[in-house]
């Protein structure tokens, strides 16, 4: 199971901790706590920390991810920046660097991101003295929608791609590199050329549900995933909300995987 932390912030100040659990079909897990800080009505601290289990037969993978953020809304415009860092300790490690500009309003909202990673690959071998760090970035750039149907119906699309300064399929421990491509949770956050998706939404009352459909192919050995998902959000008392949802990863590489996630949400008031 993977704890997962997330947040919303109302504005006025408040803040919400979210925590949660996700596993999936593949033996992959993902941990994770995070923390959304309203700092007045139209700014926004964010802070995550995660960490994502893959078991293998020849190799475990075991990569913690960090992230803090920072969003300030001007109306109708707004932006977003953040740096992070991913990653296993001596395989494969990433600096990040993100940016968005924005503009929202009752219809809906646009927004237009960026990304700049730093990666390292490093290459232990018995033929080499000492392991040997092959450098590369990628730069993404990404468009995002949400627009209103009605007072409790939105919909929502994305999709961000990837440019890599080197081919990721001819580097050294290639092998290595294609255990990420089995799990969604060792994946999303590592090499992907590209990810899209959409979704809709149905506010009941207080609860809402969603449908999200989405694909993303790797950088590794460009191997292409659909997936297809159903959420449900409720309230569980004045200050806590609880979240569930299952998804399944169909890949021609490697078959299916079923996502399990169960997310909480605690509430400043």
């Amino acid at each position: 199971m993977l704890l997962f932390a997330s947040a919303r912030v109302a504005s006025g100040g408040g803040f919400i901790i979210g925590i949660g659990a996700e596993g999936d079909s593949a033996d992959s897990r993902a941990y994770s706590l995070s923390l959304d800080a309203g700092l007045g009505e139209r700014t926004w601290i964010t802070g995550t920390v995660a960490s994502s289990e893959t078991d293998r037969d020849l190799f475990d993978l075991r990569t913690r991810f960090l992230h803090l953020g920072f969003d300030h809304f001007l109306d109708p415009v707004g932006f977003r920046i953040g740096a992070g860092t991913w990653g296993k300790d001596g395989f494969l490690e990433s600096d990040d660097l993100r940016g968005s500009i924005y503009m929202a309003g009752g219809a809906g909202s646009l927004s237009l991101d960026l990304e700049r990673r730093e990666l390292e690959l490093t290459i232990d071998s018995a033929l080499l003295e000492q392991p040997r760090v092959v450098p590369f970035t990628a730069n993404g750039i990404g468009l995002s929608a949400r627009l209103a149907l009605g007072d409790r119906t939105s919909v929502h699309v994305g999709g961000i791609s990837y440019e890599y300064s080197r081919d990721i399929a001819l580097q050294p421990r290639i092998d290595l590199l294609r255990s990420f491509t089995l799990s969604r949770l060792s994946l999303m956050n590592s090499l992907v050329d590209y990810r899209v998706s959409g979704g809709i939404e149905w506010e009941l009352g207080d609860r809402r549900v969603d449908l999200l459909f989405a694909r993303w192919q790797t950088a590794i050995d460009q191997g292409r995933v659909d997936s297809m998902g159903i959420g449900f959000l409720t309230p569980v008392g004045s200050r806590m909300d609880i979240e569930l949802r299952l998804a399944q990863d169909r890949s021609e590489e490697f078959g299916s995987a079923t996502v399990l996630s169960v997310f909480v949400y605690l509430f400043s008031h």
